[in-house]
Parts: structure tokens; C-alpha cells; sequence
């Protein structure tokens, strides 16, 4: 099955990814690296997956309809939406980015 995955980086996206993965799917993963987290920590949480031949990562906003609308025509048995920012403080500041 071929798998997009988005919010990869993230703790839940990363351990999905880890068992997609281990089952034998194809995943293609998406993170924007929002700095909500440190880089540092997304990073590492990718780390398990780096040599993994049916992973690729994409460093990809999904605000950026042309490449979404792109990266869609691959095609895909599977789109898992787990992106989202982080904050609820902050998403009262402002509530714009998080729509």
C-alpha cells in the first residue's frame, strides 16, 4: 500500500511511519518542521526510519497548495493527516495559522 503521511516528524506520525513501514507499506512522509518543536527533536524522531528503502521525506508546508496539489498526483492508496500545530495559547494569538 502506498501511504502519505502527514505530520511524520511528529511523535505519533514518526511511531505510524516506523510500523507502516515494518509492515512493508510505502510511505511517503511530510513534516513542515513548525518550530513549535525544536528541529532537533522532529529529527530524531525520524532517525529510525533513514535507512528505511520505503520511506521518503518531504520537508513541505501543506499551506503551499501547488505542491500539495503536486505531491497528491503521485497517487496514493492512503492519505493519514496527522499534521497540526502545536500551542494552544498560541492558536488564540493567532488563530490564522492554524486554520
Amino acid at each position: 500500500m502506498k501511504v502519505l503521511l502527514t505530520g511524520a516528524a511528529g511523535f505519533i506520525g514518526s511511531n505510524l511511519s516506523e510500523a507502516l513501514v515494518k509492515r512493508g507499506d510505502q510511505v511517503v512522509g511530510i513534516d513542515s518542521f513548525d518550530p513549535y518543536y525544536e528541529r532537533a527533536v522532529k529529527e530524531r524522531n525520524l532517525s529510525g526510519l533513514g535507512s528505511a528503502s520505503n520511506f521518503n521525506f518531504v520537508e513541505m508546508d501543506l499551506r503551499d497548495k501547488a505542491s500539495v496539489r503536486a505531491m497528491l498526483q503521485e497517487g496514493f492508496d492512503v492519505v493519514v493527516h496527522l499534521a497540526g500545530r502545536g500551542g494552544v495559547r498560541r492558536s488564540i494569538a493567532e488563530p490564522e495559522a492554524y486554520v
